[in-house]
């Protein structure tokens, strides 16, 4: 099967379509009734079989599952077909906790396709595209070096690292900085983070590599994150719904995340869950978008169609669904792609010539598509809501996943 990874795109693939309903068409959805928090995770074995149902009859269940056993307070949920939305799902509250066991004193509204939710790592799609936009604005490639544009890397040991380290996440960083006091400037950040491997010798998933690129991007564009995210990726693809450091009056419609004692921030809602994001200004390459079901699927879909009929520059789409080198050191349960994963562990009911093609992020949120294929999904969540502790979630993305696969299928 053709792909784009070898140059050759067959135009099968379709633009997604007006299927993006208004509320007023969709059915009402009411909140659930309170229920106690819990942690228990074993409820989420699903015993898929035991009816002989398939996962599309049972992902309704699996996501009051989800609301019932405290995994999370709410869920968007949104499968495409041919760029087409055939299931949107919104269900539970976004605000169910004050703290770990009190209840909302003020229970947040109702979930629905307006919700947005803390992206977490989603935010390194766009990251990734940004910079890879950049790119090719200027005419480069990732092989440019990081020290061209940050003099933090202009020395050795540290010359040799490629914007590609930083998106592959072969740099060798550490996987998080623990700076937690206010960093606004990122003095610290930009004194202190340094890689503890040298590049290329292995995979380390790190937050820490895509602040840095995010700084890369600044230093390319001649603007902040945030305008050149809007400007590159944002904008073009119509993602209205996206943002960093979401204002005060759309508070009503974000979902909570997690109450935090280190920082004491108490319940994070509305700002950014991530401490080190947040500790940066809340708009870093890591984690700080905010967004709707709906404007993921558009960046979900950018990834499905072929190059030269994404609203991405094809080099943009090539790279973020092609393995970036298969030769370099690899992920144990998925391979590397420019910001992308592919193949991840949570897919593993769902297999495409092509690789399927996402990314998670630790708040509860996740997305997938089959590049030049017809599948896409987007998942959000916040089930750190009310603390991290929570279990099961892993279980319900791979059933989500497995009732994406069935959709296009014949039977």
């Amino acid at each position: 099967m053709a792909d784009t990874c070898d140059g050759s795109f067959p135009r099968s693939a379709r633009l997604m379509g007006s299927s993006l309903r208004s509320d007023a068409e969709r059915p009402p959805r009411t909140a659930r009734e309170r229920i106690p928090h819990t942690s228990a995770g074993s409820e989420y074995s699903f015993r898929m079989t035991q009816a002989q149902a398939t996962a599309r009859e049972l992902l309704p269940r699996v996501l009051e599952l989800g609301i019932e056993s405290g995994t999370f307070s709410a869920v968007s949920l949104l499968i495409a077909l041919d760029g087409e939305i055939v299931d949107e799902q919104t269900l539970g509250v976004t605000r169910r906790w004050d703290a770990p066991g009190v209840e909302a004193r003020e229970p947040g509204s109702a979930v629905d396709a307006n919700t947005r939710f803390d992206l977490a790592s989603l935010t390194k799609l766009v990251t990734a595209a940004t910079v890879l936009s950049l790119l090719d604005e200027h005419g480069l490639g990732v092989s440019l070096r990081v020290g061209e544009l940050l003099p933090e890397f202009a020395d050795a040991p540290l010359s040799d690292l490629t914007l590609a380290d930083l998106l592959t996440h072969t740099a060798g960083f550490p996987a998080e900085w623990f700076g937690r006091e206010p960093d606004e400037g990122a003095a610290r950040f930009r004194a202190g983070a340094r890689p503890t491997d040298p590049r290329g010798v292995l995979h380390r998933y790190s937050c820490v590599g895509y602040i840095w690129a995010g700084l890369a991007a600044e230093a390319l564009g001649g603007a902040s994150l945030d305008a050149l995210a809007h400007r590159h990726v944002l904008d073009p693809l119509g993602m209205t719904e996206t943002g960093y450091r979401p204002g005060a009056e759309l508070l009503p419609a974000i979902a909570a995340t997690e109450y935090q004692s280190t920082p004491p921030r108490g319940l994070v809602h509305g700002v950014v869950h991530d401490e080190t994001s947040w500790a940066l200004g809340g708009a870093v390459g890591n984690a700080g978008l905010f967004g709707t079901a709906r404007d993921q699927l558009r960046l979900t879909e950018a990834l499905r169609l072929p190059p030269g009929e994404s609203a991405l520059p094809s080099s943009v789409v090539r790279a973020m669904t092609c393995v970036h080198d298969a030769s370099a050191p690899q992920a144990e349960n998925f391979r590397q792609a420019i910001g992308s994963r592919i193949d991840d562990a949570w897919t593993e009911r769902w297999r495409w010539a092509n690789g399927v093609v996402g990314h998670t992020g630790f708040t509860g949120t996740a997305v997938a598509t089959e590049p030049l294929g017809r599948r896409s999904l987007v998942f959000l969540t916040n089930r750190v809501h009310p603390d991290r502790a929570t279990e099961g979630i892993a279980d319900i993305r791979r059933a989500v996943a497995g009732a994406a696969a069935e959709y296009g299928t014949a039977g």
